[in-house]
């Protein structure tokens, strides 16, 4: 009977594309995109601490009661971006046209 002579803990390395969003010259945060298609939205601490901040929308309105706690969270979503991201892409026809170009699947947001 073969035994094993040890165990390797095999990690797979994946590729991580980042963008850094900015609006009106301030950095509003920075956007993951895992290559399984996971998206990481993080806003960052000069944006979230201060209170004259750019209106990205309106849950990142300084006046907006939860803007606070929102925007101290990371947000993780599987394919689609967040929803602030997510209403400037475009759809329909003109979504599965870029998709086509680009050769990526139309909920593939990160690429899109």
């Amino acid at each position: 009977m073969a035994r094993p002579i040890g165990r390797k803990r095999l990690t797979a390395i994946q590729e991580v594309s980042f963008l850094r969003l900015s609006l009106h010259g301030s950095v509003v945060g920075y956007l993951a995109g895992l290559q399984h298609g996971k998206n990481i939205l993080s806003f960052a601490p000069e944006f979230t601490t201060n209170e004259s901040r750019p209106t990205l929308g309106l849950i990142t309105h300084p006046k907006f009661p939860v803007s606070a706690k929102l925007l101290a969270q990371h947000w993780t979503q599987q394919q689609r971006l967040h929803p602030l991201l997510s209403n400037l892409l475009p759809e329909g026809a003109l979504r599965s046209l870029i998709a086509q170009g680009l050769k990526v699947h139309v909920d593939n947001e990160f690429q899109l």
